[in-house]
């Protein structure tokens, strides 16, 4: 599964919607579906500069259940 990071760091970095899904090998529909709550929100590409805990804090906020907070398995 893509990391969805990826697709918001592609389409901030002012790339069209389709650069990512064909780079990150995804449907064109799937990256609208993750980009909507941020162009919603009036979050537009090219914009300040945003870190990494802030684009995963948004991310969680608009998906959270994407997020696994189970710790990783280290035995099978």
């Amino acid at each position: 599964m893509v990391d969805i990071t990826e697709i918001y760091v592609h389409w901030y970095a002012g790339r069209s919607k389709s650069a990512p899904a064909a780079s990150l090998g995804v449907d064109r529909k799937t990256v609208r579906k993750y980009l909507a709550p941020a162009e919603a929100s009036g979050i537009t590409p090219g914009g300040p500069p945003m870190s990494e805990a802030d684009r995963a804090g948004l991310i969680e906020g608009w998906f959270p259940g994407l997020v696994d907070r189970r710790p990783p398995q280290v035995t099978w």
